[in-house]
């Protein structure tokens, strides 16, 4: 069995001090998925022209980098150090995007899978780097201060990134995303600490050591078909939420705005609170409630007779959410060794986001012949069941585990 090297002391986390390196992360995320949201807006109106099957590619192309190289990229982050290796893919994806902004658009979509490879890289190397440096216990408030930060994304990112492919255009637009991994390069450079993997070939069953022990540890399994279900439940309510709104509601484009910032203030407020109150529940019982709270709020969301119930059936789907992946992530860490977390996270986004991409593409077909409003009930029914059956059976096995 191979070892993590390096500095393991882990740091103390109490509700007035976050250690630096993790405010220093959590600036990270925020500036990097706001960039995220730039490129993908310039990047569309760059493709407008070419018609919805080129944005669908475009979006395509994001997912299946991480489905499919999931076992690449995992087995990447938990063989080399995690500052290097985020210095290193952050300058690589600099220059891909750089050369996105000045190429013509036949090369657009090998330079999106080139970065897109970076960002299925980057993810589970900040995972795996949080989990080494903070003690169990204090995981789910860092990880609520980290979502904090990452929910004002949400609520910036899209009204940002509009302005300023509106003002300055798709190219312009593309280099300043290009500067945002700069950032996210120093930053992981100045680190105060490491994560250093033993150097050893990972190669034929390692490979996919990730996918494995999700599917055999009953937590692992049932906590990914959680996470799972809300994943693909978010796509239907993601690709139908237009119609709803617009047809069935009488809102506009700003009622739409509207919503989706009630949710994204909704996951800022939830995180600051869980990141400096530590809940005297169990941390399965807690992602249990949490996701009973995000398909109640769906639910609502389904029979909303007016805007204003639409709003708060979205604050309440962001509280729910936010509960998620504070509470969802120091399961998968507390039931995980550090040696092979790299490749479980990777693995975890793989299915998750595999589950998004294949939902959408189901509801857009069942869009075409049912009105939203069943379709999205039916998605939040399914959750709250998986919620309720799934969460008791990952309590059961975090007992038996414990045992």
């Amino acid at each position: 069995m191979s070892t993590i090297s390096g500095d393991s002391t882990s740091e103390s986390v109490t509700p007035t001090r976050i250690p630096r390196d993790i405010r220093a992360i959590a600036m990270a995320r925020l500036v990097s998925e706001m960039g995220d949201e730039l490129a993908l807006i310039a990047l569309i109106f760059r493709l407008k022209d070419s018609g919805p099957r080129a944005i669908s590619l475009l979006i395509a192309l994001f997912a299946a980098a991480r489905i499919l190289l999931a076992p690449f990229s995992g087995a990447i982050v938990d063989r080399f150090p995690t500052k290097r290796l985020i210095l290193l893919v952050s300058c690589g994806q600099f220059v891909v995007t750089a050369l996105l902004a000045i190429s013509n658009d036949a090369l657009v979509y090998p330079l999106v899978f080139l970065l897109a490879i970076g960002g299925t890289t980057v993810g589970p190397a900040w995972q795996s780097f949080i989990a080494h440096i903070i003690p169990g216990p204090q995981l789910s408030r860092v990880y609520a201060f980290i979502q904090a930060y990452r929910s004002v994304a949400i609520v910036l990112g899209a009204g940002v990134g509009g302005f300023a492919v509106e003002t300055f255009g798709s190219r312009t637009a593309l280099l300043v995303n290009a500067a945002t991994f700069l950032f996210v390069g120093g930053v992981a450079a100045t680190l105060r600490r490491e994560r250093k993997p033993e150097r050893r070939r990972i190669d034929g069953r390692e490979l996919i050591r990730g996918f494995l022990t999700l599917i055999k540890h009953p937590v692992l399994r049932w906590s990914l078909i959680l996470l799972a279900a809300f994943n693909m439940s978010a796509g239907v309510v993601e690709v139908l939420s237009v119609f709803l709104i617009t047809n069935e509601l009488g809102g506009a484009a700003a009622d739409y705005g509207l919503v989706l910032g009630a949710l994204g203030v909704s996951m800022v407020l939830t995180g600051m609170i869980l990141s400096r109150v530590q809940p005297r529940i169990k941390d399965t019982t807690m992602l249990t409630i949490s996701a009973v709270v995000s398909a109640s709020g769906m639910l609502s969301y389904a029979f909303a007779p007016s805007m204003p119930v639409a709003v708060a059936a979205f604050l309440v789907n962001g509280a729910g959410l936010t509960g998620l992946h504070v509470f969802g992530t120091p399961i998968i860490v507390r039931h995980s060794k550090d040696e092979e977390r790299g490749r479980i996270f990777a693995a975890s986004s793989s299915v998750t986001t595999g589950g998004l991409l294949l939902a959408s593409g189901i509801a857009g077909g069942v869009g075409e012949v049912l009105p939203p409003r069943p379709v999205i009930a039916i998605a939040a029914l399914a959750c709250l069941c998986v919620a309720i059956f799934g969460g008791a059976r990952i309590q059961r096995h975090d007992v038996v585990a414990a045992g």
